[in-house]
């Protein structure tokens, strides 16, 4: 079995490294925010790349942290079959205790915030791209021929519009 106070100090540089994961993350979800507004799609793209890579950072991070928690809930003797941070924390030292309910804390809000950005995000996106669906809709409407009157019965027109310079004969 490990030092819990080494396991401690373990959990605790894990938790600085996904908070400034966090931190990335949310200024990548700022910039994406900017990168929408600006229709810069290139920008997007590379903001949509930095942010996979930083997901999966924070994935290979969690599992990281899941197996420091299980150590120290056996440490601790805790019971739960799945032992939380939070549950970790409570059972820790009063200095490592506040310390990581801190780093758990501010986690949390950035967590929190970038979920707030995304859904944002995501609302741009989509505005973005039924604008994008009604100009398309839009102009195509100004190019077909019109609905020309005839009589019932009459024989088709042989003369085919023009609409702003373009034939629409085919």
């Amino acid at each position: 079995m490990s030092d819990p106070s080494a396991l401690v100090t373990t959990l605790e540089e894990l938790l600085v490294s996904e908070f400034r994961l966090c931190q990335a993350l949310h200024a990548a979800s700022r910039d994406e925010r900017q990168a929408l507004a600006n229709y810069d799609l290139q920008e997007l793209a590379r903001l949509v790349e930095r942010k996979e890579a930083l997901l999966d950072e924070l994935g290979q991070m969690d599992d990281r942290r899941r197996m420091v928690v299980q150590e120290l809930a056996l440490q601790y003797k805790l019971t739960s079959s799945m032992p939380t941070l939070a549950e970790v924390a409570a059972a820790l030292p009063a200095e490592g205790k506040r310390r990581i309910q801190h780093l758990r804390e501010g986690i949390l809000a950035l967590a929190e915030d970038i979920r707030e950005l995304n859904s944002g995000n995501q609302a741009l996106a989509l505005t973005a791209l039924q604008r994008a669906d009604a100009l398309q809709t839009f102009i195509l409407d100004l190019l077909r021929p019109g609905m020309l009157y005839q009589p019932r019965g009459a024989p088709p027109r042989d003369e085919a519009e023009t609409t702003w310079g373009v034939d629409q004969r085919t």
